[in-house]
């Protein structure tokens, strides 16, 4: 009898037993073992806060980083190597996020710290948006790593488990992996766009937009409600800095304090025009100093042009270059 149960059992749970060792053999999401470096992240769905960390954690011995860019993905177009001339440092490191949290930042100070790392210059790119994710709602692509945010290893993972197994993650990823076709329907589980990661600085970089704009920018900035018109009002925004984040403005300032950084902060040029709420301001001049600050929110000469964006998230580069050689500007 019991014999007859164990077989029925053993029946009933070999498809769950068997995605798990799919699990465990592909790791999908790159996690479970190390990796030198991550190429690209197309049809995929790798957590950008993990490569940051392990890239660190593979490169830091040979290069001991100094130079840091935080922020989240709008950051990415402030490429490391072109950061490095205005600081005179060949190996910048990119140390960013998708929807990067101000503790997020908060604590990727402090584990640069625990490495041994003295921070001679960082740059953090801000917006609106760091201060109104939380790193606990966060799913498996944007969850911090566990070793520096300190959450515990298996409350990481178990994250990354139920995401494979949940609205048929496994479906698209099994589906791609053995056809090598990308379908329509994927673009719910896996990443549509070409996106390449650069070796050593850890730039990333959106080959996709990159490609299509060169092969015809006009039909690219003309797609069908691809870019939404905007009120040429002033969008002021409602406070944005919750009091509880306050602790993390400290521990940001300390670790800037103890290193003797020198550092910039930029509240970047979304396409949304909507201005950094003054009483958000206030804050960061209270805790970092105004001459550290440069704001380039709302309306201006950045904002208004579409073709300054790959889209209504990301400007580009060039608007990045733009403002470094602006704020690094000899006075």
């Amino acid at each position: 009898m019991l014999r007859k149960f164990s077989i029925k059992l053993c029946l009933f749970l070999s498809p769950l037993i068997f995605l798990l060792i799919g699990y465990l053999i592909t790791d999908p999401f790159k996690i479970i073992r190390t990796y030198e470096a991550y190429p690209d992240n197309f049809a995929k769905s790798l957590n950008r806060d993990r490569i940051s960390t392990q890239i660190f954690l593979n490169n830091n011995k040979q290069y001991n980083y100094k130079s840091f860019i935080f922020g989240s993905s709008r950051s990415s177009v402030f490429y490391a190597r072109e950061w490095g001339k205005h600081i005179n440092d060949e190996t910048p490191y990119h140390f960013d996020a998708s929807c990067e949290t101000i503790s997020g930042v908060a604590t990727k100070l402090k584990f640069i710290e625990s490495k041994g790392n003295k921070i001679d210059h960082a740059l953090f790119v801000f917006d609106r948006s760091l201060f109104n994710y939380e790193q606990d709602t966060l799913g498996s692509v944007f969850v911090q790593d566990y070793r520096v945010s300190g959450l515990d290893w298996w409350k990481y993972h178990t994250i990354f488990v139920n995401t494979y197994f949940s609205k048929g993650f496994f479906v698209a990823f099994y589906d791609n992996l053995l056809t090598g076709n990308f379908r329509n329907y994927m673009k719910q589980f896996l990443e549509f766009r070409k996106i390449n990661y650069t070796p050593v600085v850890n730039d990333f970089i959106f080959t996709s937009y990159i490609e299509q704009i060169k092969k015809d920018s006009i039909g690219y900035y003309n797609q069908p409600d691809f870019f939404y018109k905007r009120s040429k009002a002033k969008n002021l925004q409602p406070t944005a800095i919750k009091p509880y984040q306050l602790k993390y403005l400290e521990m940001i300032k300390e670790s800037l304090k103890k290193n003797n950084t020198k550092f910039k902060i930029i509240l970047g040029p979304t396409y949304d025009q909507h201005y950094f709420n003054q009483q958000d301001l206030d804050i960061l001049i209270k805790y970092f100093g105004k001459e550290s600050i440069y704001d380039f929110s709302g309306i201006n000469e950045y904002t208004e042009n579409i073709a300054n964006y790959y889209e209504i998230y990301h400007y580009k580069p060039s608007v990045a270059n733009a403002i470094m050689n602006r704020i690094y500007a000899t006075k």
